[in-house]
């Protein structure tokens, strides 16, 4: 078989919180082509080349027995996620090991992943953080927003909202949508213990920034938060109309069930926007169809009787500031 030299693309790691949950780590590995059911890899020349995922996992095993930490890797991602390979978590993790010890800071940053989640190995906050710390001392910025996280949250270490605002404030100027979402997450906690509105208002302000920037990185939960933000004063002026341009947006990044619930709820209240039962409904519909319990509550609620009207349910929490 050809000598490789393995080409590193994304693939969705990344192991993305539910509703309501706490985080969801950055990750990147190796990665298959949207939806091809490909895999890239490169030639001796450094040519891409798309190729069936189990080939795939036969080159980088091939490259990976010849230390090629990258190529180890990306077989520890395709262990992890069961792509051209049978899933095995465990056996992602101790690739994901190997390659770390190899002075892989990208493999550090998914091994401590996997410790923070319990994912093939023992759940282990402690040493999760001191993989982070490695991997982003040596520079790779995704892990400097995961150690964010754990300070910020205390998990597996002693909680330090400070240095977790400064790593987390890092991976975000460096483009990490999801480290933005939870800075803002961050001063949004800090504005609520601020002692009075004018030690409040530049928390209140850095949250603003931070929001703003996850969602311009396409990160719909951020464009969400302003939205919600906007809508119940949260440090800001209550505005409907201003609320309903962030849930808005936010539904065209993604099917974010949480913006489809306080959309509905606005349309049938007809808070900020036109008042529509029909569109109010079905995003309530799509809101619970993505297993948002309120949503699922308040969808049988809105509808009276069975009579075919619909009202806002009394605890649909929004404002009929305009």
């Amino acid at each position: 078989m050809r000598d490789l030299r393995v080409i590193s693309v994304v693939l969705a790691f990344t192991l993305a919180a539910g509703c309501g949950s706490k985080k969801s780590p950055e990750g990147e590995g190796s990665g298959s082509g949207s939806g091809s059911g490909l895999v890239a890899v490169g030639s001796g020349s450094g040519q891409i080349l798309a190729i069936d995922p189990a080939e795939a996992a036969k080159q980088y095993d091939t490259a990976c027995v010849a230390n090629n930490f990258e190529a180890c890797r990306n077989l520890g991602v395709l262990y992890a996620q069961g792509t051209g390979v049978p899933k095995d978590e465990a056996r992602g993790a101790a690739l994901f090991a190997q390659a770390c010890n190899g002075s892989n800071l990208a493999a550090c940053n998914q091994l401590g992943v996997a410790m923070a989640q319990g994912a093939g190995v023992p759940r282990d906050g402690k040493r999760a953080a001191e993989l982070y710390d490695k991997a982003c001392g040596g520079g790779y910025t995704p892990s400097c927003g995961n150690l964010g996280l754990l300070l910020r949250d205390g998990d597996g270490v002693p909680a330090d909202p400070a240095k977790a605002m400064t790593l987390l404030d890092r991976a975000c100027k460096a483009g990490m949508a999801l480290a933005c979402n939870h800075a803002g997450d961050l001063d949004w906690m800090l504005a609520q213990k601020a002692a009075d509105e004018a030690a409040k208002k530049p928390h209140v302000k850095d949250m603003l920034e931070h929001f703003t920037k996850g969602c311009n990185a396409r990160d719909a939960a951020s464009c969400r938060k302003i939205g919600i933000a906007y809508l119940e004063g949260y440090g800001l002026p209550k505005t409907a109309s201003t609320a309903v341009v962030w849930l808005e947006r936010a539904l065209r990044l993604a099917s974010d069930p949480i913006a489809m619930r306080y959309l509905g709820f606005m349309k049938l209240a007809g808070a900020g926007t036109a008042q529509d039962a029909s569109a109010g409904l079905a995003l309530l519909e799509r809101a619970c169809a993505a297993q948002d319990e309120v949503a699922c509550r308040a969808k049988a609620t809105a509808v009276g009787g069975g009579s075919g009207s619909a009202s806002a349910p009394a605890d649909a929490g929004v404002t009929d500031a305009k």
